[in-house]
């Protein structure tokens, strides 16, 4: 800078007569361009990454297909046991329709009910929360007797939030192959 300590002191030199420092201007134009390939890259990135991709992403859905898989068998054979029940079957009937819906439920919480890549994950959290839910009524009232419909509805409730949260399945090789 030019001028006196007194003025430097008081303030009193105007913008025309500091004079720029070379490091500092030096250091600025390394930052600016720093800056512009970080927003470039992000740019680049968003660009080449397909739309779907980054909603997957947002959405949570970086988890293996396996768990979907388990998530979607266990959702479905539950709900298809639970509304068959309403019917009033004979108990024979509804054992037998059960108990794929039992099996698809041990894979599921055998794998996933306490991966910690899974928690937090609503899907997870609504289909454990109505596997406890089925649980705790057999606790208290016998593993042979049937739902009340309060608790069947309950855990039917949870189990359809479930579906929604889970994407869609995959088509299957013949869908893909046909078109349908």
């Amino acid at each position: 800078m030019r001028g006196s300590v007194s003025q430097v002191a008081a303030g009193t030199i105007k913008d025309d007569d500091k004079v720029p420092d070379p490091d500092s201007r030096a250091a600025s134009t390394r930052r600016d361009f720093l800056a512009a390939q970080v927003v470039a890259a992000v740019t680049a990135t968003q660009a080449l990454v397909p739309h779907d991709a980054w909603a997957a992403v947002e959405r949570g859905l970086d988890l293996p297909d396996d768990y979907f898989k388990k998530a979607r068998d266990a959702v479905k054979t539950l709900v298809a046991s639970l509304e068959f029940e309403a019917t009033n079957p004979s108990d024979a009937d509804r054992f037998r329709k059960a108990e794929p819906a039992k099996e698809a439920v041990k894979a599921f919480i055998k794998d996933w009910a306490s991966a910690p890549a899974a928690q937090g994950e609503r899907a997870h959290d609504d289909i454990v929360l109505a596997v406890r839910e089925l649980g705790e009524f057999y606790k208290e009232n016998g593993s042979r007797s049937r739902l009340s419909p309060e608790a069947r509805e309950s855990i039917l409730a949870k189990l359809y939030d479930a579906r929604e949260a889970l994407p869609p399945a995959p088509p299957s090789l013949a869908d893909r192959l046909l078109g349908l």
